[in-house]
C-alpha cells in the first residue's frame, strides 16, 4: 500500500489511547482505589457559631459532637446492624473552609494587630459549615440507598442532639418529682418556694440579658422576673411573718430542734470569721509598708507584699468584709432565737394554721402559673433562636464507576502525560519524514 505509512501515526495514537485507559483504570481502582461514598453537609446558623462558640458561648468542636450515642440511634433507625466502631471508622467530619477566605481575611491585615510580616491563616478562621462523609468500605455490599439513609440518619440524629442540648429548659414539674411540698413544715414549704422563685427569677434575667429585645405578647424576660418578685413580695414574705409571729408549726418539738441546729452553725462560722477578723485586725494596727504579710487564717490565707496604699485598702476591705459577716450572723442568730422564745409561747389558733395554709396553697398557685407562664417563653425563646440553629443539605452520592465524574477527571490526569508525549512523537515523526522526502527530491 504506497500510502501505508499514514497508518502508523494513527496505530500509534490508537495504542497510546489503550495504554492511558488502562493506566488510568489502574491507578484509579488499584493504586489510589478511590472509595465511593455518601456526603452531607450541615451549616451551623447559630450567634456565636463563626466566633467557634456554642450557643452557651463556650468553645465547640464540631467533630467531637458526633458522638456514639448518636451513631447508634442512626444505625437503629436505619434498620441496620453495624458496630458503633466501624461506622465511626469509616465516617468523616470535615470543616468547610471557602478557598478564597484565606485571602479575604489578609485584605484586612492592615487594620488588624497582625504585623505586615505575619500573615493571618485559614486557623484564625472559625467554620460554620462542615462536610459529612460516609464510606462505602463499611459495607461493599451495603446499596446506594441504604448508605444515603444511614448518613442521612445520622446527620438527622447530629442535628437533633444539638437542639436538645443546647435549647433552654424549664420543666416546673421537675420539683413535684423530687419531694411533695405539702409534707414539709410551714417553714420549710416557704423555703422552698423562696429557692424555686429565686431560681426562677435568675434564669429569666439571664435569658433577659442574652436577648433583651425578645418578646411575647409584648412582654420580655424581664416581666417574667418582676413577677417573680411580686409574688415573693406578696405571699413569702406574709408567710414567713405568719409563721415567726404565730409560732406555727406541725411538729413543734422538731421546729425547734431544727432552730438549735442552725444556730449552733451559725455559732461556729461566727467563731471562725471572729478567729480571721482578729488576725486581720492585728495586721492594720502593725501595718508597715515595705515588708512581706499574711492576711487570713487556715485555708484563706494569702501572700500580701506590703508596699503601697493598695495593700493597706485592701486589708481594710477583708476587715470590713469579716466584720459584716458577723454582723449578719448576729442577727441571723438573734431571729432564730426569738422564734425559739415563740415556740416556747405558742398562742396559735386554728384561724391561724387555716390562713397560713391558705397563704401557701395560693403561693403555689400564682407559682405553678408563673412556671407555665415562662415555660411558654422559653419555648418560643427556643423556636426563635435555635430551631434553625442547624441546617443541611441533600445527600450526594460520590461512585468510583468508570463512568463516574472522578474517574474521567482522574482518566483525563492520568492520560495528559502519554498523550502529550504520543502527539509529540507524531509529530517528531512526520518532521523526520517531511526532512527526508526534501532531500530525496533535491
Amino acid at each position: 500500500m504506497k500510502n501505508k505509512h499514514i497508518f502508523i501515526p494513527l496505530f500509534v495514537f490508537i495504542g497510546a489511547c489503550v495504554v492511558s485507559l488502562a493506566a488510568s483504570i489502574i491507578d484509579y481502582k488499584a493504586i489510589n482505589k478511590q472509595p465511593s461514598y455518601s456526603y452531607q453537609t450541615v451549616q451551623f446558623n447559630f450567634d456565636g457559631a463563626s466566633d467557634g462558640k456554642d450557643p452557651n458561648g463556650n468553645p465547640f468542636n464540631a467533630v467531637s459532637f458526633l458522638t456514639d450515642d448518636i451513631l447508634e440511634e442512626a444505625i437503629a433507625a436505619s434498620g441496620l446492624s453495624y458496630e458503633v466502631k466501624d461506622v465511626r471508622n469509616n465516617i468523616m467530619v470535615t470543616n468547610v473552609v471557602p478557598s478564597k477566605i484565606v485571602d479575604e481575611i489578609n485584605s484586612y491585615a492592615s487594620v488588624t494587630d497582625k504585623s505586615d510580616t505575619q500573615e493571618i491563616t485559614s486557623n484564625d478562621y472559625h467554620p460554620t459549615k462542615y462536610r459529612f462523609t460516609l464510606n462505602q468500605d463499611l459495607d461493599k455490599k451495603l446499596s446506594k440507598d441504604k448508605l444515603n439513609g444511614l448518613l442521612n440518619n445520622i446527620v438527622d440524629s447530629y442535628c437533633n442532639k444539638f437542639y436538645v442540648t443546647y435549647k433552654k429548659t424549664f420543666d416546673a414539674s421537675i420539683y413535684d418529682e423530687v419531694f411533695d411540698i405539702n409534707e414539709y413544715d410551714y417553714v420549710f414549704q416557704s423555703q422552698l418556694y423562696s429557692a424555686e422563685i429565686n431560681i426562677l427569677r435568675e434564669y429569666a434575667r439571664s435569658l433577659y440579658n442574652e436577648h433583651t429585645d425578645f418578646q411575647v405578647d409584648g412582654r420580655t424576660f424581664e416581666d417574667i422576673y418582676l413577677a417573680g418578685n411580686q409574688i415573693a413580695n406578696s405571699y413569702v414574705n406574709r408567710i414567713n411573718n405568719l409563721i415567726t409571729l404565730k409560732a406555727l408549726s406541725k411538729d413543734l418539738p422538731r421546729l425547734k430542734n431544727y432552730y438549735n441546729y442552725k444556730i449552733e452553725m451559725l455559732t461556729y462560722d461566727k467563731t471562725k470569721y471572729t478567729s480571721d477578723l482578729t488576725v486581720v485586725s492585728g495586721q492594720v494596727t502593725a501595718y508597715e509598708k515595705d515588708s512581706t504579710i499574711y492576711v487570713g487564717t487556715g485555708e484563706n490565707i494569702v501572700k500580701i507584699e506590703s508596699n503601697s496604699a493598695e495593700t493597706y485598702n485592701a486589708l481594710l476591705a477583708k476587715q470590713i468584709e469579716l466584720s459584716n459577716k458577723i454582723a449578719s450572723i448576729d442577727t441571723e442568730i438573734a431571729d432564730c432565737q426569738a422564734i425559739l422564745d415563740d415556740i416556747d409561747h405558742a398562742t396559735a389558733t386554728q384561724e391561724d394554721f387555716d390562713l397560713v395554709e391558705a397563704y401557701l396553697e395560693r403561693l403555689g398557685t400564682s407559682f405553678g402559673a408563673l412556671q407555665d407562664k415562662f415555660s411558654e417563653f422559653i419555648e418560643k425563646y427556643n423556636e426563635t433562636y435555635l430551631k434553625d440553629s442547624t441546617s443541611k443539605t441533600a445527600v450526594n452520592y460520590q461512585s468510583s464507576s468508570l463512568f463516574s465524574t472522578s474517574f474521567i477527571v482522574r482518566a483525563i490526569k492520568d492520560s495528559a502525560a502519554i498523550m502529550l508525549a504520543t502527539v509529540l512523537g507524531i509529530g517528531i515523526y512526520y518532521l523526520i519524514r517531511a526532512i527526508k522526502l526534501e532531500k530525496k527530491s533535491i
